[in-house]
C-alpha cells in the first residue's frame, strides 16, 4: 500500500526514528561487538573507568547521566468570601437601614514543586587481548539510543 509514493513501512520507520528506545540502543552497542576499541573511543572518548581483567582483557566504562524535570501540576483552589454588614441610605427626608450579605468564590491558582527524575546510563565494554570488543553491559534507567544521540 502506498501513501503519496511512499509505503507504510516507510513512513512507520521516519516517524518513529525520533523516538529514544532500548531496542535503539541495545543495536547500536551491538555493531561494537567485533570492532577494535578504537571504534568505541573514536564514538565516546576516553573511558571514564578502566580496568584489566586476570586474563589480560580489559573493562572499559562511559557513565552519561542528567535530570529530567517534570514542572509541578496547576491546580485552583476556592476561596470564597463573605461580606456582610448594614446599610443605610438617605434620599432626602426619607431614610432606609438595612442589613446586607454576599458571598463569592475566586479561584486561585497553587503550583505543586516540580519533580526531578535523576537519569543514568553505564555502559561497560570488555574488549580482548587483541583490544577487539568481545561484549557490552549497560545498566541504569536512561540507556537508550535516537539518531542523533552518540549513546
Amino acid at each position: 500500500m502506498k501513501i503519496r509514493g511512499f509505503s507504510i513501512g516507510v513512513a512507520l520507520l521516519a516517524i518513529t526514528a525520533g523516538c529514544a528506545t532500548t531496542q535503539k540502543f541495545k543495536t547500536k552497542m551491538d555493531g561494537f561487538i567485533g570492532q577494535p576499541e578504537i571504534a568505541v573511543v573514536s564514538m565516546y572518548g576516553p573511558p571514564q573507568g578502566a580496568y584489566t581483567l586476570n586474563d589480560g582483557s580489559k573493562v572499559i566504562q562511559y557513565t552519561r547521566g542528567g535530570n529530567l524535570v517534570l514542572p509541578g501540576a496547576t491546580t485552583y483552589q476556592p476561596v470564597t468570601t463573605r461580606t456582610t454588614g448594614n446599610l443605610t441610605l438617605n434620599q432626602g427626608l426619607k431614610q432606609t437601614t438595612g442589613d446586607y450579605s454576599q458571598q463569592s468564590t475566586t479561584y486561585i491558582p497553587t503550583q505543586a514543586p516540580a519533580t526531578n527524575i535523576a537519569l543514568s546510563c553505564t555502559v561497560t565494554f570488555t574488549i580482548d587481548l587483541s583490544g577487539i570488543v568481545q561484549r557490552w553491559a549497560a545498566s541504569g534507567n536512561h540507556c537508550v539510543s535516537q539518531g542523533q544521540d552518540r549513546r
